[in-house]
């Protein structure tokens, strides 16, 4: 059976960081769920699609080109690499309404699921181990309080010059909470046999070693 490890927990959390890290340390494939809804959002946009209009968004899904290239998430639309262009709080915004619609969700169901391949899958998102890999081996969830987590995007954007302001920050992010685990569709929730990990006074040293230890004795591997 191949393996696989879920990362999952609300937006800011820093899924990406620990994820990244343990599918470089376990040398496995790795998907970043946020990264499809971002690239439907970024098509949405370049194309002046209706946002409201599902079958728009579902002809968007299923028109880009998702692949793993060196165990990452390779993504272009058109013989055009988008994967650069996703990652910014405008894209973010739209990515976090489009992914609240059931029939978006779905066309990417079986999508992601294909990415589970040998050596092993890490995936992080916010249903990876509630819905979409329910029968991972070991299941993660990352949390940490709305204040903690827009302190940490506030620092992530300034690193990367946008300009952002941390009260705007903290109400985003309690907006895509909402929508988060209000959704009908796969809402974010704790997947049952979850293994905790609360990030608030934790350094990203402190938060990958419990990570690590944990995912060595669940799959007896030695990184």
């Amino acid at each position: 059976m191949t393996k696989v490890l879920t990362i999952d927990g609300p937006s800011g959390v820093g899924k990406g960081t620990i994820s990244e890290y343990l599918s470089d340390e376990l040398k496995w494939n790795y998907l970043n769920s946020g990264a499809l809804y971002r690239a439907i959002a970024w098509v949405a946009i370049n194309d002046s699609l209706n946002l409201n209009d599902i079958i728009d968004l579902e002809y968007a899904s299923k028109n880009i080109l998702f692949s793993l290239k060196n165990k990452k998430l390779h993504i272009s639309y058109k013989n055009r690499e988008i994967g650069s262009l996703i990652y910014n709080e405008e894209i973010a915004k739209i990515a976090s309404k489009i992914s609240s619609e059931p029939k978006v969700r779905e066309s990417i169901l079986n999508l992601q699921r294909s990415f589970k391949k040998e050596p092993g899958l890490v995936a992080e998102g916010r249903d990876m181990g509630s819905v979409i890999f329910p029968e991972a081996q070991l299941k993660i969830f990352l949390t940490a309080s709305i204040e903690t987590r827009a302190q940490r995007r506030f620092k992530q954007l300034k690193d990367r010059k946008f300009n952002v302001s941390l009260p705007a920050l903290i109400k985003d992010l309690n907006a895509r909470d909402k929508r988060d685990k209000s959704r009908d569709s796969s809402p974010l929730v704790i997947p049952k046999g979850a293994f905790l990990i609360e990030t608030d006074d934790l350094t990203v040293i402190e938060v990958k070693k419990i990570a690590k230890d944990k995912v060595n004795k669940t799959y007896g591997t030695n990184i």
